[in-house]
């Protein structure tokens, strides 16, 4: 809104005058107005966007017309406001700027007067934790004491008010029998509540590192599920996540910087083309590898001094129709679950789906960021005792892992801890508002432990299929029975060689010509749409790690007789060899299907646990 009153809005050397921005000058003794622009424009407000790395600086502007009609509001850029491109882009070709020699200067001068009389606002642009004013307060739009402004589909995310005690009892109610099993409502639910740990897990030097993917084939229903646990941060549907493999890796990474100490979801990994799927698989490798890693991309000003980098500091699940190939590495930073054919109950999730849209669990999860302030965040800048809880938590979970005697790549013990840890704060929280009791908080702590062992048994399976070694062999047997490559024998070798022959056999072991044996698993790789990026010099590595490879002398081919000559080639053992493939697939013909896992688990003091019922009285069904 235009002022009522100019009088002071300017410097000493400016005024408005006839509704324009004039220059105050003397003549022969006389006052006298040169007109700058045939406009007033001035500083309505000055903000200060903080995303927690870098403060930048906007204004606001807002003028009249010489006609006397008011400009719109536009905001801009601090460093905009000299270039002066922003004029006719918002205010259009009308608002002219009288010719002369520092005109321009002039008028940003005097524009630049006018902010001693515009209203200040700090504008917080990412979410999750922070230290203001003396006191921990947790981010969202719609905090009441604290603007936040997030763009784009972020825009979703917003905080509800308190929770009531029912609100609490439906939270109880999706915990117990929610749309889904067990052994995939638990994970969820617990990477829930790990989230907005997050910053504390890191101040205490074990941020979680890992994403959550969510896969099943089209109409099982994955999205909007995403979306219902979305709804502790906001309102959300299938139809409008935040963040999508449509978006570049780049949009993806900078909004996940953003998302601070919240769960957000990266939708629709689905590639219809092989070009397609070159593509999402890069995004995917590149999503994977910013949560896996918690480092952001260096980059540099155009002065080339460093910028401070943005890794992700949420969670995020990831929907897919099927997994990525991306090398063992990356499977090793993730924790799947398989959404099958009738796994949701459409009436049980129709039920929730009301639940979210009237804010109950947004409600919930601002009651937990407060009672983890009561409890947790006295008054202190560095929480110490929370964070030493954190800490040896971790440690202990990951221990009883390392214990168990499942062998599996060493991120997934700690992607185990990390889920416990969420389970752990909510079954407390629950607790401490007495809608379960203790025996209630120590079957769902218990039950989710046992869950994500049998998960973390599945995704043991899915880590060593990735093993360059373990795919070389599997390649390759499935080339010689399909006779697409050929050994000849060694004893009695052809006396012509064809084109795709790549070593030679005998009863004990292959013997491979390094590089063709190397380029021809590569190459049917790519025909099959499948990425084997690994260099021949580490597969030879590989598979003599997995102890298939007969070496001498330190060097990883050995020489051969044949036909008198001598050549220098790989030594496969066949039955090794035979074993690791064959063991691998025992292996996965031994995992539980569908929801086995759930069927299986022992429910500890379960005479005296009903989790459907709550303080002694039912939970409401749906």
């Amino acid at each position: 809104m235009v002022p009522k009153n100019f009088e002071g809005l300017y410097g000493p050397q400016f005024r408005m005058h006839n509704n324009c921005l004039c220059e105050e000058k003397y003549k022969n003794g006389k006052l006298v107005l040169p007109k700058l622009c045939n406009f007033a424009p001035y500083i309505s407000k000055q903000i200060s966007l903080d995303d927690g790395v870098e403060p930048t600086n906007r204004i606001r502007l807002q003028g009249i017309h010489e006609c006397g009609a008011e400009l719109p509001e536009i905001e801009i850029a601090a460093t905009e406001l000299n270039a002066f491109n922003w004029l006719p882009e918002h205010w259009g070709p009308d608002c002219i700027l009288e010719m002369g020699r520092g005109i321009i200067d002039k008028i940003r001068y005097a524009i630049q007067t006018s902010a001693s009389r515009a209203e200040r606002q700090k504008v917080y642009t990412v979410t999750g934790w922070r230290w203001i004013d003396g006191k921990w307060e947790y981010l969202l739009p719609g905090n009441t004491e604290h603007t936040v402004t997030l763009l784009g589909k972020s825009r979703g995310y917003r905080m509800d008010g308190d929770a009531t005690e029912l609100d609490l009892v439906y939270l109880t109610r999706l915990a117990s029998s929610g749309p889904v099993p067990d052994h995939m409502c638990f994970p969820l639910l617990a990477l829930v509540f790990l989230s907005p740990l997050n910053h504390f897990l890191k101040l205490a030097g074990c941020e979680p590192k890992f994403v959550l993917f969510l896969i099943g084939r089209t109409g099982t229903r994955k999205s909007t599920l995403a979306a219902l646990l979305l709804s502790f941060f906001g309102r959300f549907t299938a139809a409008d996540l935040p963040l999508s493999f449509q978006d570049t890796a780049n949009s993806i990474l900078y909004h996940s910087f953003a998302l601070k100490d919240v769960l957000t979801c990266i939708d629709d990994f689905h590639p219809a083309t092989r070009y397609e799927e070159q593509k999402l698989t890069s995004t995917a490798q590149t999503v994977l590898r910013a949560y896996g890693d918690r480092v952001g991309r260096g980059r540099l000003r155009s002065d080339c001094s460093p910028m401070d980098a943005r890794p992700p500091q949420g969670n995020a699940i990831i929907t897919a129709e099927f997994p990525p190939d991306i090398g063992e590495s990356g499977t090793a930073r993730y924790l799947s679950l398989e959404l099958r054919e009738g796994d949701v109950d459409l009436h049980s999730l129709s039920f929730f789906q009301e639940l979210a849209t009237e804010g109950v669990f947004c409600r919930c999860m601002h009651r937990f960021t407060e009672w983890l302030k009561e409890t947790q965040l006295r008054e202190k800048d560095r929480p110490e005792d929370f964070l030493l809880l954190l800490q040896n938590l971790f440690r202990r979970y990951r221990g009883e892992f390392q214990k168990s005697g499942i062998v599996c790549h060493g991120r997934i013990a700690e992607t185990v801890a990390w889920l416990r840890i969420g389970m752990d704060q909510l079954a407390g929280f629950l607790e401490a508002n007495h809608v379960i009791t203790p025996v209630d908080a120590t079957y769902l702590r218990e039950r989710c432990c046992e869950i994500l062992y049998e998960l973390a048994r599945k995704q043991a399976a899915s880590i060593a299929e990735d093993r360059p070694a373990v795919r070389f062999l599997k390649k390759l047997m499935g080339m010689l029975e399909a006779g697409q490559v050929c050994l000849l024998s060694r004893e009695h070798p052809a006396e012509y060689q064809p084109s795709n022959c790549i070593g030679y056999e005998d009863d004990s072991f292959w013997y491979l010509f390094s590089d063709p044996a190397h380029k021809a698993v590569r190459e049917q790789c790519e025909r099959q749409g499948e990425a084997f990026t690994i260099s021949c010099r580490e597969l030879l590595k590989a598979l003599a790690a997995e102890g298939c490879l007969e070496t001498g002398r330190g060097e990883s081919t050995k020489k051969i007789r044949v036909d008198g000559k001598a050549i220098r080639v790989l030594w496969i053992h066949k039955e090794k060899a035979r074993e690791i493939v064959e063991g691998q697939a025992e292996k996965d013909r031994e995992l539980p299907e569908g929801d086995s896992p759930a069927q299986e688990l022992s429910q500890p003091g379960q005479e005296d646990v009903n989790p459907c019922t709550v303080s002694g009285s039912a939970v409401p069904a749906s």
